[in-house]
């Protein structure tokens, strides 16, 4: 529950100043309110043996944290102060279905930036750490359902912010909704998600296996 404290702090320092509104500290409580609850719930499922363990959940519960501000944040005060005009639609440009085609236009098309770049990898490592933890921490002890927990969980990030536009689209100055809806952050999220339990297991194998290997030699001295 530390790192929580910890992210708490930090967000009250950044967005709660003189003369804020109600709304806002209400937002903070929320938004920070259920992370805390999924946090309560993974650190209950964490299997905490040593001093490495603690510091790989500590900063677990931080980057969960961060993850939801970045893909599932939900701004309160938009949804109250906005005017609500109603008729709410799917907004089908910020929608794509095509494999393939939001990575190559990021990496080789016309306009290639330094941000579009940066965020196909994002989209990359995002899930990544997820995977990792799942897997050092003991929440889940089979590599099958990690990634198959990653997946769902990229799924469950779009469906989601497919929802917020949707909701969004029927106040007056949302155009639609903020957030893009993309099949290919599936695929590099759930790519990420390979990668973090290739990098478990190879943590596993180059430094568990020496961890255990000092103690039984301790042990047998």
């Amino acid at each position: 529950m530390l790192g929580a404290l910890f992210y708490f702090i930090y967000a009250y320092r950044t967005y709660i100043y003189e003369g804020i509104q109600l709304l806002d500290f209400l937002n903070l409580v929320v938004n920070f309110g259920i992370v805390l609850l999924i946090s309560i719930w993974l650190i209950s499922k964490s299997e905490v043996k040593n001093i490495l363990n603690f510091v790989i959940l500590f900063v677990f519960v931080i980057y969960l944290f961060v993850l939801h501000s970045f893909v599932t944040y939900i701004n309160i005060p938009d949804y109250i102060t906005q005017e609500y005009i109603g008729n709410p639609y799917v907004n089908i440009e910020r929608i794509n279905f095509i494999p393939f085609k939001t990575i190559y236009s990021n990496l080789f098309g016309r306009v290639v930036a330094p941000v579009t770049i940066m965020q196909t990898v994002g989209n990359l490592f995002l899930l990544l750490p997820l995977a990792f933890a799942l897997l050092s921490l003991k929440i889940i002890n089979n590599k099958y359902k990690a990634i198959i927990v990653i997946f769902l969980t990229t799924v469950f990030i779009e469906m989601f912010q497919l929802l917020d536009n949707f909701i969004a689209s029927g106040y007056k100055y949302s155009e639609g909704g903020q957030r893009a809806i993309d099949i290919d952050d599936i695929l590099l999220n759930t790519l990420g998600g390979l990668i973090g339990i290739v990098l478990f297991f190879i943590y596993k194998k180059l430094f568990l296996c020496k961890v255990l290997d000092r103690k039984n030699f301790t042990t047998e001295i």
